[in-house]
This record gives structure tokens, C-alpha cells and sequence, in this order.
């Protein structure tokens, strides 16, 4: 692993950290010239949702996971909440940068493999 790959992936562990502490979901991507690091941090105590690998998600919500049916429900309903603004911002955001991205490409005659 590279040495700026792996300053990324301290930095999202650090990161990961702090939403943690704050029992806060996230969304973000890091960058460092030639290298970014996306991570999805579902894993809070009010949604139900973990990403098990890179590229898939797991959801614990089967009834004899929670004590009564409306901490199921509760548990549920956030996770459904978390998963719809993490969506709709992180969408807002791809919106807003793609297009600067292709015209600041245009500008500089960048090519990225």
C-alpha cells in the first residue's frame, strides 16, 4: 500500500472515530493527489444498518433482535430516515461538483486514467 493511500485510510479511521463518539451515520470521501477513500459509516445505535464489506450492507431487523416490536419499528424507521438524507445529500453534493469537475477538466486539459 502506498504511503498516501494509507495516510487515507488512517485519516477515515480517525474519522470514523469521531462519529463514533457522537453516535453519528455518514457518508464522505477523502482525497490526496491520485488516491481517494470513500466510506459509508452506517453503524449507529439508532439504525440498524452496517456495512459488512467494501461493497455490500447488512441490515440486523429481525424481530428477536429487539426487546418489543415498536424498538423494532423505531430502530427501523431511523435507519430508513438515515439511508434517505445520507441519499439525497451526498446526491445534492455529486450534483454539485460533477459538473464543475468536467468543466475544470476542459480548462486544464486534464485526462485521468
Amino acid at each position: 500500500m502506498k504511503k498516501s493511500e494509507l495516510k487515507l485510510k488512517q485519516a477515515a479511521e480517525e474519522i470514523k472515530n469521531i462519529l463514533r463518539k457522537h453516535d453519528i451515520a455518514s457518508s464522505f470521501v477523502l482525497h490526496t493527489p491520485g488516491h481517494s477513500e470513500y466510506v459509508n459509516h452506517f453503524l449507529t445505535s439508532y439504525s440498524c444498518a452496517y456495512q459488512y464489506e467494501d461493497d455490500s450492507i447488512r441490515f440486523y431487523c429481525k424481530r428477536e433482535d429487539f426487546k418489543t416490536d415498536e424498538a423494532q419499528k423505531e430502530k427501523l424507521t431511523s435507519t430508513s430516515n438515515m439511508l434517505r438524507m445520507l441519499t439525497e445529500t451526498v446526491g445534492r453534493n455529486f450534483m454539485m461538483i460533477e459538473p464543475l469537475s468536467k468543466k475544470f477538466d476542459g480548462l486544464v486539459g486534464a485526462e485521468h486514467n
